[in-house]
Order: structure tokens, then C-alpha cells, then sequence
């Protein structure tokens, strides 16, 4: 063994370790999303699916068609290389459609299968550059980037939720009682 051999291979292994994690606490965090965005809908009535406070602001059916438009193009189709049939204006031009249960069905189809892509993925694949909505980017820039766009978009639908319900809303986080 060539001297610093060892120590490479330890360095590989400590990067593979952390490639690792990141694939594993990405798809934790996405499952988390999930249930806050479905643990928020439940509450909601059908007419509320479609409810816009103003014309430029988008219902929840939008931001849902838009989170699985999202990570069908980011995750399957730019790291799993599925056909990428996203039609992102039609995600926001939607006014109906959709019912509550096809909303909540197509969300969880669109995280776990993405979830499961991810569990997939070999850590060593996060520094493979990809080609997505024209960007040149990793794979970790792509899940980073659908984990935190999934965030940003279940809040907007949390907040929907409370905006709607008012003091009815259940929320489903609460911060610890102070000691």
C-alpha cells in the first residue's frame, strides 16, 4: 500500500457516509412535508381545493399540481430519467378539476415515488450532473432543491388551511412547552 493509501480510502468512506445521510434525511423530510400537506387538506372541504383569495394568487389545487409537476420533472424525470410530460402553466391556470381525494392521492404517488428513487439512488451519484428545466446541475443541488421547494409550497398550502378555518384549524406541529 502506497503511503496515504489508507487515508484516501477512509476519506471515501466518510464522503460516501454523508452522501448517504443527506439521500436518507432528504427523503425523511419529504415524508414530513407529505403528512403536514395532507394533515392540513383532511381538514378542508372540496369548494376549498379551488379557493384563490384574489385572481393572482394561486387555490391549493395549484400549489399540489405544482409540487408534483415539480418532483416528476426534478427527481423521476431529471435524476430517474422518466419522460418529462410536465405542463407547468396548466398547473396554475387550473380553477377545478381535481377533487380533494385525487389532489391527496396525486401528491403522495408524486413524494413517494421520489422517496423511493431516492432510497435507490447510490450516494456516490450526488456529484452526477444533470440537465433540468435547462440548468445544468448535481443531483444533491436537485434534491436539495425539491425538498426545500416542497417546504416553501406545503407552508403556502398550511397557510391556506388556517387562513380558511381560522381557529378550527388543527395544526399538526406544535412547539414544545417551555420547562
Amino acid at each position: 500500500m502506497r503511503k496515504g493509501q489508507g487515508r484516501d480510502t477512509v476519506k471515501e468512506n466518510q464522503d460516501t457516509n454523508a452522501a448517504s445521510l443527506l439521500l436518507a434525511e432528504i427523503a425523511t423530510r419529504m415524508r414530513v412535508w407529505l403528512d403536514r400537506a395532507e394533515a392540513c387538506i383532511d381538514q378542508l372541504d372540496e369548494a376549498h381545493m379551488w379557493y384563490r383569495p384574489n385572481p393572482s394568487s394561486n387555490s391549493i389545487g395549484n400549489l399540489v399540481l405544482h409540487l408534483v409537476g415539480n418532483l416528476r420533472q426534478w427527481i423521476l424525470g431529471g435524476i430517474g430519467n422518466q419522460p418529462d410530460t410536465r405542463d407547468r402553466p396548466a398547473e396554475f391556470a387550473a380553477t377545478a378539476g381535481r377533487s380533494k381525494s385525487q389532489l391527496i392521492s396525486l401528491l403522495h404517488d408524486a413524494v413517494e415515488q421520489s422517496c423511493d428513487l431516492i432510497g435507490k439512488l447510490p450516494a456516490n451519484r450526488i456529484t452526477e450532473r444533470k440537465l433540468i428545466q435547462d440548468e445544468d446541475v448535481t443531483i444533491a443541488y436537485a434534491l436539495v432543491m425539491a425538498v426545500s421547494h416542497l417546504g416553501l409550497h406545503v407552508g403556502q398550502i398550511q397557510y391556506i388551511g388556517k387562513m380558511l378555518l381560522a381557529d378550527s384549524y388543527k395544526d399538526s406541529w406544535k412547539p414544545k412547552e417551555p420547562k
